[in-house]
């Protein structure tokens, strides 16, 4: 190939590891919703991190991420887990690795209790043996609270996140450079 050929060719690939890139955080929604932990362990690499972004859960290796999710899934009744929008970058001085954000939320059930979470995760992606998979999910919580909670007024506390026992301040949106400039420009 030549000139514009090959500037096709290589949007064209790009454009088709998007989308891969897409389905894979879709698919993952329902591997966890399903309780499909074969079909979830494949679509992490082998040394695969999972964690939260206040530390509270840090997993190397994907079998410590699958078990992770198998007990934390084992704790859950149904969930509903659902993408909303995404952002990837791929860096063209690594060829088969991309990074990404992905804007969700989720529905659990929890000891007869309806919770919900806003949260955004911190994606590292990479092709291993022919296919896109997580080298890394990061969350940042927005908020994650009895439905009931959220409901009456929780979205407007500062202490949003109650989760597993612990109850404190969420990391998004006030950990960022832009809203702490937007307030203190506004006061």
């Amino acid at each position: 190939m030549t000139g514009a050929s090959e500037g096709l060719a290589e949007r064209i690939a790009q454009l088709e590891a998007r989308e891969e890139i897409r389905e894979l955080v879709a698919r993952y929604g329902m591997a966890v919703d399903d309780r499909d932990v074969e079909g979830l362990a494949n679509m992490f690499t082998s040394d695969a991190r999972f964690g939260l972004a206040d530390g509270m859960v840090a997993n190397q290796g994907r079998q410590a991420v699958i078990d992770f999710y198998t007990e934390r899934m084992a704790a859950f009744g149904p969930t509903y887990h659902y993408p909303h929008s995404q952002v990837i970058e791929f860096d063209p001085d690594q060829p088969g690795s991309a990074t990404g954000m992905v804007n969700a939320h989720a529905e659990l059930a929890l000891d007869g209790r309806t919770l919900m979470t806003g949260l955004r995760y911190f994606d590292e992606y990479r092709v291993e043996d022919g296919q896109w998979r997580f080298v890394e999910r990061k969350v940042a919580m927005i908020y994650y609270m009895d439905m009931a909670a959220l409901v009456d007024g929780g979205l407007s506390e500062s202490d949003r996140k109650r989760y597993f026992g612990t109850v404190g301040p969420s990391e998004l949106p006030e950990s960022l450079d832009t809203w702490q400039e937007f307030f203190a420009e506004v006061g």
